[in-house]
């Protein structure tokens, strides 16, 4: 019997855009035809569309709730058309909205049970996942993507990055957000707010917790501190003390003068800094310095800070938390801290991804009047040979 031999799969590079109407399963079958022959009708008048129809650089894949259109030629042609069908929904009252999501990806043509073109690989399931992340009106690019659309001066002020999304089988996409003034939705999805309050209550947590510590130690060495001098004076006392002068006899003669002892003070025989140990003196400076230095930064600083980044600029009000044992700023987790006279210092390193790499920066120097600090942050984003920087400056006030 011969053996029946499986074809080459061929796959080649598409550059996705899935598109699914928001709330469709909820309508009437009547509605949803209605509404689906409108979205075609949408779809099908952009200028994009029209443009790869012509250069047979397109394949359309129907979805059920939506479409899939696959172009064939840069990942500028998804984007371009994304924008133009968002625009052409706010220009008319259609009783309806959509999300989308774009990604580039490996593609292999099929033929389905109705012996039609059809599209499967990684290339339509991520930008599938990557739409799932967003809402009403958004259009979500993967960050592979937006890394070739950002060399582009047309592009750079359009891409918004979201940070990571959890999807299907826990596995984890890089996300940006392209809208402007005229498309898309500039609100972060709702997926990625829960994240950011999840990843804030979990900094909460893990603030409280160190707090909790930090006056654990600094009651603990307070108590020890307290109960180290009256060790050290018990030894003081041990130190032999000079001789007292003989005793007198019983029955002194009419012409000699009682002896009398004359009392010792040992404290008066120590000075004042050698009456502790090495080790307590040591223990005391510094618990001083470590109550200096708390004075110095711990508690609450708040202001205003002003940001400069690659595409805009901001103010934004700063609320900073510093414990008492100066390590641990609130919002901030990872990293290392560290001390430089009036100033204090945070810095971490962090990946996005694969190919992206975070170097974060904050600083608190504190002026003379221990109240009022100017307050820096910076923030270099590397992907291959691209590099994006967000740097803010302001003046914090301390509250407690």
């Amino acid at each position: 019997m011969p053996t029946e031999t499986t074809p080459d799969v061929r796959f080649r590079i598409g550059h996705v855009l899935f598109i699914d109407v928001v709330g469709y399963s909820k309508l009437l079958i009547n509605e949803q035809t209605r509404l689906f022959r409108e979205l075609n009708e949408l779809v099908q008048g952009t200028e994009q569309f029209r443009l790869a129809e012509k250069k047979h650089r397109l394949l359309r894949i129907a979805t059920g709730d939506g479409m899939a259109l696959v172009f064939r030629d840069s990942p500028e042609s998804p984007a371009q058309c994304a924008l133009q069908i968002s625009k052409a929904l706010r220009s008319r009252t259609l009783p309806f909205s959509v999300r989308m999501g774009i990604h580039c990806g490996p593609v292999s043509e099929v033929t389905d049970v109705n012996n039609k073109t059809n599209v499967a690989g990684a290339g339509i399931n991520i930008a599938q996942r990557v739409m799932d992340c967003g809402d009403a009106g958004h259009i979500l690019l993967s960050k592979h993507v937006a890394e070739d659309l950002e060399h582009h001066a047309r592009w750079r002020p359009l891409l918004h990055d979201l940070g990571e999304c959890e999807v299907k089988h826990g596995y984890r996409i890089a996300l940006v957000n392209l809208y402007s003034s005229e498309a898309g939705n500039s609100r972060a999805p709702e997926k990625i707010r829960r994240i950011r309050k999840k990843r804030a209550a979990t900094s909460v947590l893990l603030y409280s917790a160190t707090a909790v510590i930090g006056v654990a130690v600094v009651g603990g060495s307070w108590f020890l501190s307290t109960r180290v001098p009256r060790a050290d004076v018990e030894i003081a006392k041990s130190v032999e003390t000079p001789p007292l002068a003989p005793a007198a006899p019983l029955t002194p003669g009419p012409s000699e003068p009682i002896p009398r002892a004359t009392p010792t003070n040992v404290a008066d025989l120590i000075p004042a800094k050698e009456q502790l140990t090495t080790a307590a003196w040591s223990q005391t400076a510094s618990l001083s310095s470590m109550s200096q230095s708390g004075k110095l930064f711990a508690g609450t600083w708040r202001g205003n800070v002003h940001s400069i980044g690659p595409k805009n600029t901001w103010d934004s009000a700063v609320d900073l938390n510093i414990d008492q044992t100066e390590t641990h700023w609130s919002n901030m987790t990872g990293g290392s801290v560290s001390r430089e006279g009036r100033s204090l210092n945070y810095r971490r390193s962090y990946k996005v991804g694969t190919s992206t790499t975070v170097q974060v920066q904050a600083t608190l120097m504190v002026n003379e009047d221990g109240r009022t600090a100017t307050y820096s942050t910076s923030q270099l984003s590397v992907t291959g040979k691209s590099r994006s920087k967000t740097s803010g400056m302001g003046t914090l006030e301390k509250v407690n």
